[in-house]
């Protein structure tokens, strides 16, 4: 603070007690300390009234403000500091802060740089204002202020940490994970930082590594919940997890987790009464999960079922919307305990509680745990068993559940009568063309899938496909082939397994319709293994595009086959890797069956139970009359096939 001279004071003074400037600055800024802001205000303003270019004085009361939430006060107040002072680095911070507290993140991130001009090698401050470029959707600017962060102080975990998150959104992940390494590296005991390196791993697919790193993570956090389901969920893509193996697994998860609870569940048991059925994800947005629900949703019986939903999601979009809209009931349950949100769905009275993500990311195994309603059941979005005692019954297939598949389950099976899906063809999904072969005189295979399904195995049986069909290539699709690093690792692969360069294409991201549109450059797809396809299936059949598989033991290896049945095309089903290769064979030379399929596909998947929401969505509401019956008999949970009406 500026001190008047002696001389004035003596002489402006002289028998008054009038306060100076100075005295109202200084109990002001005890005032501040104290907690006491409106004094702090009054004692601040009282300074300006006898020194009104003391710029502390401008600052300190834009702070007392701020702390009072009086935002637009406190920003005139840093202004007038700055004007006054263009180089007080504070108030330049100051101003920023309150800048985004009033949701203007643009002027906050400017008011910040500024700060940052005048102080250049404030880590701090540039890990900062990478957070508000991040939330402007300035990734590029984003990551160069991490990156600066980082040079000027190596061991910024978080500034190591959200430069990863960021050069993840932007697709650049090998670059990700080595700033996931970094991190890493610098706090090697951080359970959460080798839990952002397994995701980052598993976006590559690279499933070994991220598994290991998973394992981690437990090593250190023996309860972290996230990377126990992500766990199970790998062990779904490998083929040396046998069926027992795969239960066995899920069952010792829930044998840790599970509570037993004795929950008493007052539900009227009359068996022919109206159901309140509710369902729990944390999909219910564009995702495969929303995608399939949709028509259902949209053709339950009113009379029958009111239905409930629980979203557990932080993303909403114009899906969400349509559920939304076509449920009874909406429940937004992502900030509720599992305590809670079941004490929610108790008081909701649903009679059937159906989970819809399994062991998926954001999913509420832990609400079914609790036993929330008196009939709990799996279904859709989770192609193997929860291992929850507390989930009484799994919905499948006859397809993805073959006789012998109860024991696969620690569920009651029910095999719903042709498929346990109901596909809803995208609006832009534009037509299908001719088969490429006929214009380019060369056949070639396909896949959409996640890279995460295909390793050395599905590699090795690919290339044997290749080499069985003279001249013909691959075109391999996933959103993560956008990035170098990605695809280096992927011809690697395939050029270990003896494919040409030149006979392999990668493919990155592309907005839906023209993804579905990139079909027209494919003859047949080739479905991975042991985890195969799901929508990826669908959308290549409804782009007139037939389908090789070769289903195994595991409900995650048979979805594909449920599909072909429905359009007719069980022939494309494989019994080995021999039969694999002799299906896509004998199909890349019947270049008339795959022009008539060109064309049929669509007409005969539109006229199949894939896609009769109504019909489905009967059986599926006669699969809950029989569950609800068996309970209100006081019947536990037992495996049941529900035939085709007059089957």
């Amino acid at each position: 603070m500026r001190r008047k001279s002696a001389t004035s004071a003596a002489s402006g003074s002289i028998g008054t007690n009038r306060p100076t400037a100075e005295d109202a600055f200084a109990g002001a800024a005890r005032a501040q300390q104290a907690g006491q802001s409106e004094a702090a205000v009054v004692g601040y303003r009282q300074a300006l009234s006898l020194e009104p270019d003391l710029v502390e004085a401008h600052h300190n009361l834009g702070l007392a403000l701020r702390a009072l939430g009086r935002l637009d006060e406190a920003a005139a107040s840093f202004e007038r500091a700055l004007a006054l002072r263009p180089t007080l680095m504070a108030a330049h911070v100051s101003l920023g802060q309150v800048l985004e507290a009033r949701g203007d993140l643009a002027g906050a991130a400017a008011s910040l740089g500024r700060a940052l001009t005048l102080r250049p090698d404030h880590a701090i401050g540039h890990y900062n204002l990478g957070v508000l470029l991040g939330r402007l959707g300035r990734a590029g600017e984003a990551i160069a202020a991490y990156q600066r962060a980082i040079a000027l102080q190596p061991g910024f975990v978080d500034a190591h940490t959200n430069l990863a998150n960021a050069l993840q959104a932007q697709g650049l992940l090998e670059a990700s994970e080595a700033a996931y390494r970094g991190a890493v590296a610098r706090s090697p005991d951080a359970p959460g930082l080798h839990m952002n390196l397994a995701m980052a791993l598993n976006s590559q697919g690279r499933l070994g590594e991220a598994m290991a790193e998973f394992e981690q993570v437990l090593r250190l956090q023996p309860d972290n919940a996230d990377a126990h389901h992500a766990r199970l969920c790998g062990i779904n893509y490998r083929s040396d997890v046998s069926p027992p193996a795969l239960l066995s697994e899920h069952r010792r998860w829930a044998e840790r987790f599970e509570l037993r609870p004795a929950q008493v569940h007052p539900n009227d048991p009359a068996p022919g009464r109206r159901l309140r059925v509710g369902y729990v994800s944390g999909d219910l947005h564009n995702h495969p999960v929303g995608s399939f629900l949709a028509p259902v949703l949209g053709a339950h019986d009113a009379a029958e079922v009111e239905v409930f939903c629980y979203s557990n999601g932080e993303r909403a979009d114009a899906m969400t919307g349509r559920l939304r809209q076509a449920a009874s009931h909406w429940r937004e349950i992502g900030g509720l305990t599992d305590e809670a949100a079941a004490a929610r769905i108790h008081e909701d009275g649903i009679d059937i509680l159906v989970d819809l993500s399994g062991h998926t990311p954001s999913n509420r195994l832990g609400v079914f745990a609790h036993r929330a309603a008196p009939l709990q059941a799996s279904w859709l979005g989770y192609a193997a068993t929860t291992g929850l005692a507390e989930m009484d019954y799994l919905l499948m297939d006859p397809a993805t559940a073959p006789d012998g598949a109860e024991t696969w389950c620690s569920e009651a099976l029910i095999r719903l009568p042709q498929t346990r899906f109901c596909y809803r063809p995208p609006d832009e999904a534009p037509a299908p063309a001719a088969p490429p072969s006929v214009r380019r005189g060369r056949v070639t295979f396909g896949s959409f899938n996640n890279l995460i399904k295909i390793g050395p195995d599905v590699a090795t049986l690919w290339a044997g496909v290749l080499a069985a069909v003279p001249g013909s290539r691959l075109v391999l699709k996933w959103e993560s082939l956008s990035d170098g690093g990605v695809r280096r690792r992927i011809g690697q692969l395939f050029a270990a397994a003896g494919v040409r360069a030149q006979a392999l294409e990668l493919r990155g991201f592309s907005p839906h319709a023209q993804m579905l549109a990139q079909y027209d450059d494919i003859d047949i797809a080739l479905d991975p293994f042991p985890f195969c396809g799901g929508l990826t299936s669908c959308e290549a059949l409804w782009m007139g595009v037939p389908v090789v598989t070769l289903p195994q033991d595991r409900f995650a290896s048979r979805q594909t086959l449920g599909f072909l049945r429905c359009v007719g095309l069980d022939d494309l089903a494989a019994t080995s890797p021999k039969d694999y290769v002799s299906i896509a064979a004998a199909l890349s030379a019947d270049v008339s069956r795959r022009e008539m399929l060109r064309a049929a596909l669509r007409p005969r998947m539109a006229a199949s139970a894939l896609c009769d929401a109504k019909a489905f969505t009967t059986a599926l509401e006669r699969a809950y009359r029989e569950m609800w019956r068996r309970w209100c008999a006081g019947a536990a949970p037992t495996h049941f096939d529900l035939k085709s009406p007059g089957g």
